[in-house]
């Protein structure tokens, strides 16, 4: 908003019922709403930070962003049911009644909705009426399905791998390894993987089997390491090789050992081993093989051709000149000479250019150019037909194009506005903004602790009011009235232990349990204890301790979800509260809305002021991740970790550290939920809307107020 804009809303902000005009779009948010929705957010901190922390009465600002996100859940049924009138209640003294809503269609022709609601704000202040453009989510579902998802895959490092531990994946016939740099897996283990894609080189040994691999570098295979097929933009060098590979080159393949079902290459071949064998060569360079004892199915070349190979049927076809050194060939065909040397033979020879029989082993064939025998008595039965034509076509082979691995846009702040409950420090107290939660007034809440009650280890829950002179340095003090118990945030392992701590940017999560849904956390985030299905995104770090168990809500399913049932394999503790997140729970049909954020487990990193921060992740051993984990930099696992969902590492910080997986690092798709889609995940900048989204004014905020 500019500066004119801001001083004449001063201007008009007179009498009660002055109209706010916001149209905000609904499910299908542009970047730009996102952009509005922070700065109403900027306007109620400005606002806040004018007043102490424990009588701080938020704004009406803060009760039209709590319309508003009622409004981002609901589909059509839902809107349509808003239109005779409905009373929102609403958190800490504001509330908001539904005025009317108009069927209508928006600038590009799609269904819409504008809802007029009056919003209530504290005593002695008038009303303010808020209108909102509303585009519904298609088919009835929770928000996110009128924004096309991101997709991601199995693993993917966006920096260079050396992988000192190992991957192991399980159930899945197509797990990809997505790698934007360079990747040696020389010491490593890895199992299940079917692709490995490098916009680098990639170095394999120790019987690392991968099924495919497409660089855009070099290719280097030793040991007892394996592949199906091997794509390189550079050159390729078999070292080792427990079984033939299939190779497509840009550049030139070298063998100095191992052996290959068939190669294609823009380059030389180069067979410097003995004992390697090849079905099959096309090359636009030349052939140099040198090695003895193995041997070639066929060669097509279009420069020379040295062959020290045996003769197993071994057929040659050359634009080039052809020199056998080795047991000879079946056929040969070249536009140019042929040289048989030492004790091979020529089944069938056609040349263009001269013979040169230099062996007792005999040829047979047709020439165009002259006859050479190093000993007159050599056997050669050879018909001379000067101008002969061989009909050798030069070999054609399309140029690999390069592999293009995107790079998601991973923002842990575009995320905060779809939290259900989103955790900052404010003013010295820690805020709690809580959305879509069903038993929870949507809001702004303190912080704070109050003595266990009916034997429940509670000691942390949401508080409208604080008791005054009890703020403490880590951001809480004690209710005054909370909400008990779907108030909670997590239970404690005791009545005497804190639960949720804040210390030096660390957010500290232990405990039984904890609240079920988003979790959204400015700052740095610790994860050592307790368990529920959790969606854990941090502005900074994540480190989760060995040990524990995280599930993401889809992986969790409806009955953890929704109906607060123990997560299978989980102990059974008292509930923490009865609140589940609307946006999740289709309570009518008793099943998960398909819901892209449910299947991040972490998510760690974003955006302050055009830098990146933040978006380092670690996996203690032995812990369990049931989700994907996506870090906005890079990701470090103990040993034994077990993560059931995708893994990526964006590195958007030039220093990053790089990924270790230390140990053996599982991913296990065998019995998936069908509620969880690991490779889908929320968009977050730059987002291709679906059909149904909000037209191009979405956001743009216009009329007066009276604030």
């Amino acid at each position: 908003m500019n500066q004119r804009s801001v001083d004449g809303n001063r201007r008009r902000r007179r009498g009660p019922g002055a109209l706010l005009s916001a149209i905000l779009a609904a499910l299908a948010m542009t970047a730009t709403a996102f952009g509005v929705a922070h700065a109403m957010r900027g306007i109620r901190e400005k606002q806040a930070s004018s007043r102490p922390a424990v009588t701080a009465v938020p704004s009406a600002w803060e009760e039209a962003e709590s319309v508003r996100r009622f409004l981002e859940g609901a589909d059509e049924n839902t809107l349509a049911g808003l239109a005779g009138g409905r009373s929102l209640g609403g958190a800490h003294g504001v509330s908001a009644r539904i005025v009317n809503v108009v069927q209508d269609r928006d600038g590009a022709s799609r269904d819409a909705y504008r809802v007029t609601a009056d919003i209530d704000a504290a005593a002695g202040k008038p009303p303010i009426q808020v209108v909102y453009e509303v585009a519904p989510a298609p088919g009835g579902d929770a928000p996110g399905g009128g924004r096309k998802p991101t997709l991601i895959d199995t693993i993917n490092i966006y920096e260079d791998l050396d992988l000192t531990g190992g991957i192991r994946v399980l159930g899945d016939a197509r797990a990809n390894l997505n790698v934007a740099g360079n990747v040696s897996l020389d010491s490593a283990s890895i199992e299940g993987i079917d692709t490995l894609r490098a916009t680098g080189s990639v170095s394999v040994g120790s019987g690392v089997h991968v099924g495919r691999i497409y660089a855009n570098g070099a290719v280097t295979v030793t040991g007892a390491a394996s592949a199906d097929l091997i794509d390189a933009l550079g050159d390729v060098t078999i070292d080792g090789g427990a079984r033939p590979f299939a190779i497509r080159s840009n550049g030139a393949v070298i063998f100095n050992g191992g052996s290959a079902s068939s190669v294609s290459a823009i380059g030389d071949v180069v067979v410097a081993a003995g004992g390697v064998s090849v079905a099959s060569i096309d090359t636009m360079g030349s052939v140099r093989w040198t090695g003895s004892g193995g041997s070639a199915g066929s060669i097509r070349a279009n420069g020379n051709v040295l062959y020290a190979g045996s003769n197993r049927g071994t057929s040659i076809r050359a634009i080039g000149d052809v020199t056998l050194t080795g047991s000879g060939a079946e056929r040969v065909a070249t536009r140019g000479n042929v040289a048989l040397e030492g004790f091979g033979s020529i089944g069938e020879v056609a040349a263009q250019g001269d013979l040169g029989v230099h062996s007792w082993g005999g040829v047979n064939g047709r020439i165009g150019g002259r006859l050479r025998k190093s000993e007159s008595l050599m056997p050669a039965r050879i018909v001379s037909q000067p101008g002969l034509e061989t009909g050798v076509a030069p070999v054609a082979i399309a140029a690999l194009s390069p592999v293009t691995i995107e790079r998601p846009a991973i923002d842990a702040y575009a995320l905060k506005a779809s939290a259900n409950y989103a955790f900052e420090k404010l003013d010295g107290a820690i805020r709690v903004t809580v959305s879509h939660v069903a038993g929870i007034d949507g809001g702004t809440y303190f912080l704070g602790w109050y003595p266990q009650t009916h034997g429940r280890g509670y000691r942390i829950g949401l508080c409208t009011r604080l008791v005054p002179g009890t703020l403490t340095g880590d951001g809480k003090g004690r209710c005054a009235g909370p909400a008990m118990p779907s108030g909670a945030i997590c239970q404690a392992l005791s009545g005497r232990r804190d639960c949720l701590a804040y210390r030096d940017g660390v957010w500290r999560l232990r405990g039984k349990r904890f609240a079920r849904g988003v979790l959204w956390f400015h700052g740095d985030l610790s994860l050592s204890g307790g368990n529920g299905p959790i969606t854990a995104i941090a502005t900074g770090d994540i480190a989760v301790a060995g040990g524990l168990r995280v599930d993401a809500p889809n992986y969790a399913g409806y009955e953890a979800m929704c109906a607060n049932a123990t997560p299978a394999g989980q102990q059974r503790t008292p509930d923490i509260a009865r609140a589940h997140p609307v946006e999740f729970c289709d309570t009518a049909r008793q099943r998960l809305h398909d819901h892209p954020l449910g299947n991040v487990a972490l998510l760690a990193g974003g955006y302050a002021g055009g830098a990146f921060s933040g978006g380092d992740i670690s996996i203690g051993a032995s812990a369990v991740v049931n989700g994907s984990v996506i870090a906005g930099n890079t990701i470090r696992t103990g040993g034994g970790t077990a993560i059931n969902g995708y893994l990526t590492a964006a590195r958007n910080k030039r220093d990053a550290a790089p990924v270790s997986l230390r140990g053996m690092t599982l991913l296990d798709y065998r019995k998936l939920p069908s509620t969880y889609q690991p490779g889908s995940v929320p968009c977050m900048r730059d987002c291709t809307p679906g059909a149904r989204t909000a037209g191009a004014d979405a956001g743009r905020i216009a009329g007066t107020g009276n604030l």
